[in-house]
């Protein structure tokens, strides 16, 4: 097979070669899906080192688990779910912002966690950067996850190991901060 051009192989019999455990298929296609899940793993962790290390041992664990992908769905959201759950074990692993977690916990302290308020003002990507970064890590995984990753309530709860309640009353007291942030930061 040294004479096949991996880069021109379509995801299928890429996917097929590396089931056969073809490492040069099996390096094409991290170099696919690098810098993707890279990022993901990035907006959990907030460090290059472990990002890294979580995609890593993601692409491995996805190379140990190859034949459980029955080409139903994409193959990238797939890989992608396997680093994601990944990284938020490092996240949990590492857990360096404990801060006010037992405040999270408590439903009752929380506004009404069953709004859903659909209307975010428009704020520049440098607003929205800023106003996350001053949210707990928790808070911004939360919101990353539900909004730019798009898992459900029901995924979040899953993966984080929190109560169905505690992932909306969460998501809704991280969706207020990140306003306040937004508002205090127009008043600047």
């Amino acid at each position: 097979m040294s004479s096949l051009n991996y880069k021109e192989l379509h995801i299928n019999n890429l996917i097929l070669a590396c089931k056969r455990k073809d490492q040069n298929a099996q390096m094409e296609l991290y170099q696919r899906y690098y810098q993707p899940l890279y990022h993901a793993a990035y907006a959990i962790l907030k460090n290059r080192d472990d990002a890294q290390d979580a995609m890593q041992e993601g692409m491995i664990t996805a190379f140990e688990k190859l034949d459980q992908f029955q080409g139903e769905g994409n193959f990238g959201g797939w890989l992608r779910k396997i680093v994601v759950r990944k990284s938020i074990r490092y996240y949990h692993y590492n857990k360096r912002n404990i801060g006010d977690s037992s405040l999270e916990n408590n439903t009752e302290l929380s506004e009404n966690p069953d709004t859903e308020d659909t209307e975010f003002p428009n704020f520049s990507s440098e607003q929205l950067d800023r106003a996350l970064g001053k949210l707990t890590h928790r808070y911004s995984l939360i919101l990353k996850m539900y909004y730019l990753e798009g898992y459900t309530h029901e995924e979040i709860s899953e993966l984080l190991h929190w109560s169905y309640s505690n992932c909306r009353t969460t998501l809704s007291r991280a969706k207020t901060q990140l306003k306040k942030h937004l508002h205090e930061g127009t008043k600047d």
